[in-house]
Protein backbone atom coordinates (compact mmCIF):
# COMPACT_ATOMS: atom_id res chain seq x y z
CA UNK A 1 0.00 0.00 0.00
CA UNK A 2 1.39 3.43 -0.94
CA UNK A 3 1.91 6.19 1.63
CA UNK A 4 -0.84 8.31 0.04
CA UNK A 5 -3.35 5.45 -0.02
CA UNK A 6 -2.63 4.76 3.65
CA UNK A 7 -3.23 8.42 4.54
CA UNK A 8 -6.55 8.47 2.70
CA UNK A 9 -7.70 5.28 4.42
CA UNK A 10 -6.79 6.74 7.81
CA UNK A 11 -8.77 9.87 7.00
CA UNK A 12 -11.84 7.79 6.14
CA UNK A 13 -11.56 5.66 9.29
CA UNK A 14 -11.01 8.47 11.80
CA UNK A 15 -14.26 9.17 13.71
CA UNK A 16 -15.60 12.74 13.76
CA UNK A 17 -14.01 14.93 16.41
CA UNK A 18 -16.45 16.06 19.05
CA UNK A 19 -16.43 19.67 20.18
CA UNK A 20 -13.75 20.50 22.75
CA UNK A 21 -12.03 17.10 22.54
CA UNK A 22 -8.29 16.82 22.21
CA UNK A 23 -7.38 16.74 18.51
CA UNK A 24 -4.21 14.70 19.18
CA UNK A 25 -4.11 11.14 17.89
CA UNK A 26 -3.23 9.38 21.15
CA UNK A 27 -2.34 6.19 19.28
CA UNK A 28 0.65 7.95 17.70
CA UNK A 29 3.69 9.37 19.46
CA UNK A 30 5.74 12.42 18.57
CA UNK A 31 8.37 11.45 15.98
CA UNK A 32 11.62 13.19 15.09
CA UNK A 33 11.97 13.54 11.32
CA UNK A 34 14.97 15.89 11.01
CA UNK A 35 17.79 17.23 13.17
CA UNK A 36 20.17 18.80 10.62
CA UNK A 37 19.13 22.36 11.47
CA UNK A 38 20.69 25.31 13.24
CA UNK A 39 17.17 26.50 14.12
CA UNK A 40 14.12 25.24 12.24
CA UNK A 41 11.34 27.81 11.93
CA UNK A 42 7.95 28.33 10.26
CA UNK A 43 7.11 25.34 8.03
CA UNK A 44 4.61 25.25 5.15
CA UNK A 45 2.91 22.37 3.30
CA UNK A 46 2.34 22.85 -0.43
CA UNK A 47 -0.53 20.36 -0.77
CA UNK A 48 1.38 18.35 -3.36
CA UNK A 49 3.79 16.30 -1.26
CA UNK A 50 6.37 18.82 -0.02
CA UNK A 51 6.88 20.48 3.38
CA UNK A 52 9.12 23.54 3.29
CA UNK A 53 11.15 24.35 6.41
CA UNK A 54 13.48 27.37 6.73
CA UNK A 55 16.61 27.10 8.87
CA UNK A 56 17.07 30.57 10.35
CA UNK A 57 20.56 30.04 11.75
CA UNK A 58 21.76 27.78 8.96
CA UNK A 59 20.28 30.21 6.39
CA UNK A 60 18.92 27.45 4.18
CA UNK A 61 15.49 26.46 2.94
CA UNK A 62 14.79 22.73 3.20
CA UNK A 63 12.11 20.49 1.69
CA UNK A 64 10.76 17.30 3.30
CA UNK A 65 9.00 14.70 1.16
CA UNK A 66 7.14 12.23 3.39
CA UNK A 67 6.51 9.78 0.56
CA UNK A 68 10.25 9.19 0.11
CA UNK A 69 11.16 10.14 3.70
CA UNK A 70 13.84 12.47 2.36
CA UNK A 71 15.20 15.97 2.92
CA UNK A 72 16.64 18.20 0.20
CA UNK A 73 17.98 21.76 0.18
CA UNK A 74 15.84 24.10 -1.94
CA UNK A 75 17.92 27.27 -1.40
CA UNK A 76 21.49 26.96 -0.12
CA UNK A 77 22.03 30.63 0.70
CA UNK A 78 18.50 31.61 1.76
CA UNK A 79 19.35 34.22 4.39
CA UNK A 80 17.39 34.54 7.63
CA UNK A 81 13.94 33.30 6.62
CA UNK A 82 11.85 33.24 9.79
CA UNK A 83 8.61 31.80 8.39
CA UNK A 84 6.94 30.45 5.27
CA UNK A 85 3.35 30.03 4.11
CA UNK A 86 2.04 28.28 1.00
CA UNK A 87 -0.99 29.57 -0.86
CA UNK A 88 -2.08 30.58 -4.37
CA UNK A 89 0.44 28.18 -5.89
CA UNK A 90 3.48 29.83 -4.38
CA UNK A 91 5.57 29.81 -1.22
CA UNK A 92 5.57 33.08 0.72
CA UNK A 93 8.76 33.78 2.68
CA UNK A 94 9.24 36.11 5.62
CA UNK A 95 12.74 37.28 4.69
CA UNK A 96 13.73 38.67 8.06
CA UNK A 97 17.39 39.14 7.16
CA UNK A 98 16.67 41.26 4.08
CA UNK A 99 13.65 43.06 5.61
CA UNK A 100 11.34 41.84 2.86
CA UNK A 101 8.54 39.47 1.95
CA UNK A 102 9.36 37.24 -0.99
CA UNK A 103 7.69 34.46 -2.95
CA UNK A 104 9.13 31.29 -4.42
CA UNK A 105 7.45 29.85 -7.49
CA UNK A 106 8.92 27.42 -10.03
CA UNK A 107 12.32 27.96 -8.42
CA UNK A 108 12.21 31.74 -8.88
CA UNK A 109 12.45 33.92 -5.77
CA UNK A 110 10.85 37.37 -6.02
CA UNK A 111 10.67 40.15 -3.41
CA UNK A 112 7.10 41.43 -3.37
CA UNK A 113 7.41 43.87 -0.46
CA UNK A 114 10.55 45.51 0.96
CA UNK A 115 10.84 47.45 4.20
CA UNK A 116 13.53 50.10 3.51
CA UNK A 117 15.16 52.48 5.93
CA UNK A 118 18.18 52.82 8.17
CA UNK A 119 16.37 50.68 10.75
CA UNK A 120 13.95 48.71 8.56
CA UNK A 121 10.96 46.76 9.80
CA UNK A 122 11.94 43.09 9.85
CA UNK A 123 9.02 40.73 9.19
CA UNK A 124 8.75 37.80 11.58
CA UNK A 125 5.76 35.54 10.84
CA UNK A 126 3.04 35.76 8.21
CA UNK A 127 -0.28 34.36 7.03
CA UNK A 128 -1.86 34.82 3.59
CA UNK A 129 -5.61 35.30 3.08
CA UNK A 130 -7.72 33.93 0.23
CA UNK A 131 -7.47 37.24 -1.60
CA UNK A 132 -3.68 37.17 -1.61
CA UNK A 133 -3.22 39.76 1.15
CA UNK A 134 -0.52 39.14 3.77
CA UNK A 135 -0.71 39.72 7.51
CA UNK A 136 2.83 39.94 8.91
CA UNK A 137 4.10 40.51 12.44
CA UNK A 138 6.63 43.31 12.93
CA UNK A 139 7.89 42.27 16.34
CA UNK A 140 10.25 45.16 17.12
CA UNK A 141 7.63 47.71 16.08
CA UNK A 142 4.84 46.06 18.16
CA UNK A 143 2.65 46.01 15.05
CA UNK A 144 0.95 43.73 12.56
CA UNK A 145 1.08 44.98 8.99
CA UNK A 146 -1.22 44.09 6.11
CA UNK A 147 0.25 43.95 2.63
CA UNK A 148 -2.20 43.96 -0.29
CA UNK A 149 -1.63 41.78 -3.36
CA UNK A 150 -0.21 44.81 -5.19
CA UNK A 151 2.27 45.55 -2.38
CA UNK A 152 0.58 48.42 -0.54
CA UNK A 153 1.04 48.32 3.23
CA UNK A 154 -1.15 49.40 6.14
CA UNK A 155 -1.13 48.71 9.87
CA UNK A 156 -3.74 46.16 10.90
CA UNK A 157 -2.79 45.99 14.59
CA UNK A 158 -0.80 48.49 16.65
CA UNK A 159 0.43 48.66 20.24
CA UNK A 160 0.68 44.92 20.78
CA UNK A 161 3.61 43.73 22.86
CA UNK A 162 6.15 41.70 20.81
CA UNK A 163 3.81 40.18 18.21
CA UNK A 164 5.19 36.92 16.87
CA UNK A 165 3.01 34.06 15.59
CA UNK A 166 -0.09 34.78 13.51
CA UNK A 167 -2.96 32.82 11.96
CA UNK A 168 -6.45 33.24 10.50
CA UNK A 169 -9.65 31.39 11.39
CA UNK A 170 -10.95 29.05 8.65
CA UNK A 171 -13.63 31.58 7.64
CA UNK A 172 -11.05 34.41 7.77
CA UNK A 173 -13.25 36.51 10.03
CA UNK A 174 -10.83 36.33 12.98
CA UNK A 175 -7.13 37.14 13.17
CA UNK A 176 -5.07 35.58 15.98
CA UNK A 177 -1.76 37.08 17.09
CA UNK A 178 0.68 35.66 19.65
CA UNK A 179 2.37 38.21 21.92
CA UNK A 180 5.74 36.63 22.65
CA UNK A 181 6.86 38.28 25.91
CA UNK A 182 3.55 38.32 27.85
CA UNK A 183 2.72 34.86 26.41
CA UNK A 184 -0.74 35.95 25.34
CA UNK A 185 -2.91 35.15 22.31
CA UNK A 186 -5.05 38.02 21.05
CA UNK A 187 -8.05 37.75 18.75
CA UNK A 188 -9.37 40.44 16.39
CA UNK A 189 -12.47 40.57 14.23
CA UNK A 190 -11.86 41.30 10.55
CA UNK A 191 -14.51 43.57 9.05
CA UNK A 192 -12.54 43.77 5.79
CA UNK A 193 -9.10 42.79 4.55
CA UNK A 194 -6.54 44.41 6.82
CA UNK A 195 -9.15 46.06 9.05
CA UNK A 196 -9.41 44.78 12.64
CA UNK A 197 -11.80 45.51 15.47
CA UNK A 198 -13.02 44.04 18.77
CA UNK A 199 -9.57 43.32 20.17
CA UNK A 200 -9.78 40.74 22.96
CA UNK A 201 -7.54 38.43 24.97
CA UNK A 202 -8.11 34.91 23.67
CA UNK A 203 -5.72 32.88 25.85
CA UNK A 204 -2.66 33.08 28.11
CA UNK A 205 0.16 30.60 28.57
CA UNK A 206 0.37 30.23 32.33
CA UNK A 207 3.36 27.89 32.51
CA UNK A 208 5.96 30.04 34.25
CA UNK A 209 8.43 32.78 33.47
CA UNK A 210 10.07 31.32 30.36
CA UNK A 211 9.31 33.40 27.28
CA UNK A 212 7.56 32.01 24.28
CA UNK A 213 4.21 32.56 22.62
CA UNK A 214 5.69 31.89 19.22
CA UNK A 215 4.54 30.48 15.85
CA UNK A 216 0.92 29.55 15.22
CA UNK A 217 -1.37 27.51 13.00
CA UNK A 218 -5.03 26.49 12.90
CA UNK A 219 -6.96 23.36 11.93
CA UNK A 220 -10.12 22.90 9.90
CA UNK A 221 -12.23 22.84 13.09
CA UNK A 222 -10.91 26.27 14.06
CA UNK A 223 -8.72 25.03 16.92
CA UNK A 224 -5.80 27.39 17.54
CA UNK A 225 -2.22 26.13 17.96
CA UNK A 226 0.74 28.07 19.35
CA UNK A 227 4.32 27.07 20.15
CA UNK A 228 5.24 27.88 23.74
CA UNK A 229 8.35 27.54 25.87
CA UNK A 230 8.19 23.73 26.03
CA UNK A 231 4.88 22.65 24.43
CA UNK A 232 2.58 23.35 21.53
CA UNK A 233 -0.68 24.58 23.08
CA UNK A 234 -4.08 23.88 21.50
CA UNK A 235 -7.27 25.83 22.23
CA UNK A 236 -10.81 25.45 20.93
CA UNK A 237 -12.32 28.34 18.94
CA UNK A 238 -13.97 29.40 22.19
CA UNK A 239 -10.62 29.66 23.99
CA UNK A 240 -10.75 26.42 26.02
CA UNK A 241 -7.40 24.69 26.40
CA UNK A 242 -7.79 21.28 24.75
CA UNK A 243 -4.29 19.81 24.95
CA UNK A 244 -0.55 20.39 24.91
CA UNK A 245 2.07 18.58 22.86
CA UNK A 246 5.22 18.26 24.94
CA UNK A 247 8.36 18.63 22.84
CA UNK A 248 11.86 17.35 23.70
CA UNK A 249 13.32 20.73 22.73
CA UNK A 250 11.84 24.19 22.53
CA UNK A 251 9.23 24.48 19.74
CA UNK A 252 9.24 27.56 17.53
CA UNK A 253 6.49 27.10 14.95
CA UNK A 254 4.11 24.51 13.50
CA UNK A 255 2.01 23.67 10.45
CA UNK A 256 -0.16 20.84 9.15
CA UNK A 257 0.98 18.57 6.34
CA UNK A 258 0.90 15.15 4.63
CA UNK A 259 -1.60 13.95 2.04
CA UNK A 260 -4.48 13.95 4.52
CA UNK A 261 -3.18 17.11 6.29
CA UNK A 262 -3.46 15.25 9.61
CA UNK A 263 0.18 15.51 10.63
CA UNK A 264 1.25 18.48 12.72
CA UNK A 265 4.84 19.37 11.91
CA UNK A 266 6.64 21.18 14.73
CA UNK A 267 9.84 23.10 14.01
CA UNK A 268 12.21 24.21 16.73
CA UNK A 269 15.63 24.13 18.34
CA UNK A 270 16.01 20.36 18.05
CA UNK A 271 14.91 20.11 14.44
CA UNK A 272 11.52 19.02 13.12
CA UNK A 273 8.96 16.71 14.77
CA UNK A 274 5.70 15.21 13.54
CA UNK A 275 2.57 14.40 15.55
CA UNK A 276 -0.41 12.65 13.99
CA UNK A 277 -3.72 14.38 14.70
CA UNK A 278 -7.42 13.50 14.64
CA UNK A 279 -8.36 16.60 12.68
CA UNK A 280 -6.95 17.98 9.45
CA UNK A 281 -5.32 21.30 8.78
CA UNK A 282 -6.58 23.70 6.13
CA UNK A 283 -6.12 22.98 2.45
CA UNK A 284 -3.41 25.35 1.08
CA UNK A 285 -5.37 25.51 -2.19
CA UNK A 286 -8.56 26.75 -0.51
Amino acid sequence: MSYWTHCLLVLCLVPPLLAEESPIDSASSLATIGTDFGLADGPAWDGAGVLYVPDVKGQKLFAWRPESQSWTIVIEDAGRISASFFRHGRLYLSDNGNAAIATLRDGERTAIREFPGEKPDRPNDLVVDRGGGIYVTLTAQNEVAYVTPNGDQSIAVSEIDSPNGITLSPDERTLYVAAYKPKQIWAFDLSAAGETSNRRLFATMDDGAALGADGMTIDSAGNVYCAGATDVWIWSPGGKLLAKIACPTRPINCAFGDADRQSLYIAGFGGVYRQRMRVAGLDPAR
